[in-house]
């Protein structure tokens, strides 16, 4: 029987990682004959992010080596077969060059595969201004990699272009809809309420989602506009954005700031909220899109890079035009209605990556948001 080793992220509770990496992900593999075993490291789950931008980039750097660590022992006392499967929940997983070099001197032969969330091919990711150095990691482990996850058609398209050569398959965000609805067993009402869930560094653009929400409240006097963050407070790569949001809050009390909130919480407000608002000029379809939608919000998304492959072109405004993404607004608000096909297509995504991995997939690239019956005949087939 193989062995799926998995080395996921630091699953902090008050983040999507430790559903991801505790529930989602080991879900995924039950339905398969083989062994899963998470490649634990050392964190802290009270962290803070302290210096970084995701996740906090000594936290990050820290755990990661200590997965390596404990990998390593397990190749050392002979748990690692020829066969196995190491998967990746994020492709920058620091310190995995010495796993590749105890792979190759030990003679184990296992696959490889790894979920890409950005690196240094987005323009728009901290990691770009490192490319100069970085690039040059990131396409030699691609050379070692059975296969790589992405969200998305254009992210696709731009690791080609960087000189990615393994197997890209297009699977959406990660999602398991029945576990994420657990969370919030309790039914809500719906509140006129505009939520921004989305973190405030530069790359999501929340000058411009201030923008909106002050032209919106001051023509909707019966709508409040939420943001939401499960940090203990509202943090920001750009030096003056917070507090220029709490000073809007002051004047305007339907403007409100909602920090340290639990997962439940989260939750909550997103099934409460009629519309979730988006500005990013980054996302690679986006944790917050589906987890709104899983919850019944409707959703307006800037017509901008990969959300122009998902978003209903009438949920769609034009980036940068704050009149029209209010017009955008107020239409949704005369037809409010749920988009579950994200959310269902994303936990597709989840169970093909699966699918990948344990049955040793070795055919066409597959993309979710275009292949949609032939994906199912795979995994019913199997």
């Amino acid at each position: 029987m193989k062995t799926i080793w998995y080395f996921g992220l630091e699953p902090l509770k008050a983040r999507y990682t430790y559903q991801l990496c505790k529930e989602w992900i080991p879900d995924t593999f039950k339905e398969y004959p083989v062994r899963f075993v998470e490649v634990e490291g050392k964190y802290d789950n009270d962290q803070q992010i302290k210096v970084g931008v995701v996740l906090d980039a000594v936290g990050r750097g820290k755990y990661s080596l200590s997965q390596c660590d404990n990998f390593l022992t397990a190749i050392a006392e002979g748990n690692v077969k020829n066969g196995d499967v190491i998967y990746l929940q994020d492709f920058w997983t620091s310190g995995f060059s010495s796993v590749l070099y105890a792979l190759d001197l030990y003679h184990i032969k296992v696959k490889i595969y790894a979920m890409v969330h950005a690196q240094s091919v987005d323009e728009y990711d901290f990691t770009y201004p490192m490319a100069y150095w970085m690039r040059h990691y990131e396409l030699g482990l691609d050379r070692r990699l059975a296969g790589i996850f992405v969200a998305s058609t254009i992210h696709r398209d731009q690791l080609r272009f960087a000189g990615f050569e393994a197997p890209i398959h297009v699977v959406s965000l990660p999602i398991h809809i029945k576990e994420t609805r657990k969370k919030l067993p309790y039914s809500t009402t719906k509140k006129n309420v505009v939520l921004f869930s989305s973190r405030l560094d530069k790359e999501k653009n929340p000058y411009f989602m201030l923008q909106v929400a002050e032209q919106f409240l001051e023509t909707h006097p019966d709508w409040e506009w939420h943001l939401t963050t499960s940090g203990k407070e509202f943090r920001s790569s750009l030096p003056n954005i917070v507090k220029e949001l709490y000073a809007y809050s002051v004047i305007q009390p339907r403007f409100k700031l909602l920090a340290n909130l639990t997962k439940e919480e989260y939750y909550n407000e997103l099934a409460e909220c009629k519309i979730q608002f988006n500005s990013s000029l980054q996302d690679y379809v986006s944790w917050t899109v589906i987890e709104a939608t899983i919850f019944g919000a409707d959703i307006v998304y800037p017509n901008f890079r990969s959300f122009k492959e998902f978003i209903p072109k009438d949920r769609v405004y034009t980036p940068f035009d704050c009149t029209n993404a209010v017009q955008v607004i107020e239409n949704a608000i005369g037809n409010l209605r749920e988009h579950p096909e994200i959310g269902y297509k994303s936990d597709l995504g989840r169970r093909l990556e699966g699918y990948i991995m344990a049955t040793d997939y070795e055919g066409a690239e597959l993309n979710i948001w275009h292949e949609e019956a032939y994906i199912l005949n795979l995994l019913y087939d199997n």
